[in-house]
């Protein structure tokens, strides 16, 4: 089977963070696909894994207005055009928090609806944190506050962190911390 091949784009919809685009496809029997509407995001999202010398993790408080929920998140946004992921990982470090950190980690990326766009969410762990103001976004954030990785780990057992970015982000700091515990390496 080969890739799939576009044979032809048009945008349905555009916006300043995203453009609904329409292709037909040539797929991998041969046959043609026609209409296939998807997301095509303009630029990458961050997540932001922010660790305390003890083991505690930052997260912050938001209401999401498409769900009509509130819940405790990792700090996260878009990266702004001309900003590498790193930049905009610290840029949503301070105005999410008002902490910078002095040490970055990547951990990975991942695409959360490959079926329907090409998002891609960026992760890394902040380390080395040191709090240099307020809260400066202040219509997204309602609070900061330092959890346990215990409290933290209850949280996602009983279905309390709704946020898919968060939800995935942790995790996978989880697992990745219980992996190298047990002397996991990232060698192929």
């Amino acid at each position: 089977m080969s890739a799939w091949d576009e044979l032809k784009r048009e945008t349905a919809f555009k916006t300043n963070w995203y453009t609904i685009q329409q292709s037909d496809l040539e797929l991998p029997d041969g046959s043609i696909g026609r209409g296939w509407h998807w997301i095509d995001f303009h630029t990458p999202a961050v997540g932001i894994i922010p660790v305390r010398a003890d083991g505690y993790l930052l997260l912050v408080n938001q209401f999401r207005f498409t769900t009509r929920t509130r819940d405790w998140e990792l700090p996260a946004g878009r990266v702004d055009e001309g900003e590498t992921p790193e930049q905009g990982a610290a840029r949503e470090l301070r105005e999410e928090t008002g902490h910078r950190a002095a040490v970055w980690e990547p951990l990975g990326h991942f695409h959360p609806s490959n079926g329907s766009g090409n998002q891609k969410f960026i992760f890394f762990i902040a380390r080395d944190l040191e709090r240099i103001s307020a809260i400066q976004d202040t219509n997204e954030i309602d609070d900061a506050r330092w959890f346990a990785p215990d409290a933290v780990r209850g949280m996602l057992a009983r279905n309390e962190i709704f946020d898919g970015m968060s939800v995935t982000g942790l995790l996978w700091y989880f697992f990745h911390l219980q992996y190298h515990a047990q002397g996991g390496t990232h060698d192929k």
